[in-house]
């Protein structure tokens, strides 16, 4: 299985590679800036979009990434903190600025069982890096919400085939961190 990771300038990427290639895939690195053109593309089932800095609002801080998933059939779609906020603009959420600043805090998350967080059981502590967040869409199904605040921590599309999380899954203090790529990456 091949998996392409958007980087988004930004240093947990490295390990969320490592994360996804210790679950058995390959996997190839490129810059939201430099990505490759559709046909390149096509060799990948999956994609991952990095967590990073700035806003997705900002077409500067997102790169290239929104027009290159329109042009591109992947099987599957993981956005990661920054990553989850542009999947879910692009499905129609709103961004929002978070009442404070979250930066490697550990919150209990209320895990309302869908997506790719259904094998795991009950709620479960992730760490959170961010200041912004996402409102509700017709588009998206809320599998996750934040103990704390009630912030949305986890979501998929309708369709079953793009997801989002809040949290990094990739800290080392995130609970079910490999499960839950594990869980994007079974077919």
């Amino acid at each position: 299985m091949k998996v392409m990771v958007i980087d988004n300038h930004d240093s947990f990427v490295y390990n969320i590679v490592d994360m996804i290639r210790r679950s058995g895939a390959e996997v190839e690195l490129f810059e939201n800036d430099s990505l490759p053109d559709p046909a390149y593309a096509a060799k990948f089932q999956f994609l991952v979009i990095s967590p990073g800095p700035g806003n997705p609002l900002n077409p500067g801080d997102r790169g290239n990434t929104l027009d290159f998933i329109s042009g591109t059939k992947f099987k599957k779609i993981l956005g990661i903190c920054f990553g989850h906020q542009l999947l879910g603009f692009h499905l129609g959420s709103g961004i929002y600025r978070t009442d404070r600043l979250y930066h490697g805090e550990i919150d209990t998350i209320s895990n309302l069982g869908g997506g790719i967080l259904k094998a795991i059981n009950g709620n479960f502590h992730a760490v959170r890096y961010h200041s912004l967040a996402i409102t509700p869409s017709n588009a998206i199904t809320v599998d996750a919400v934040s103990g704390t605040d009630g912030t949305i921590m986890a979501f998929h599309s309708n369709d079953g085939r793009i997801y989002g999380v809040q949290f990094h899954p990739e800290s080392h203090y995130s609970e079910f961190g490999d499960l839950i790529i594990r869980e994007f990456l079974s077919a």
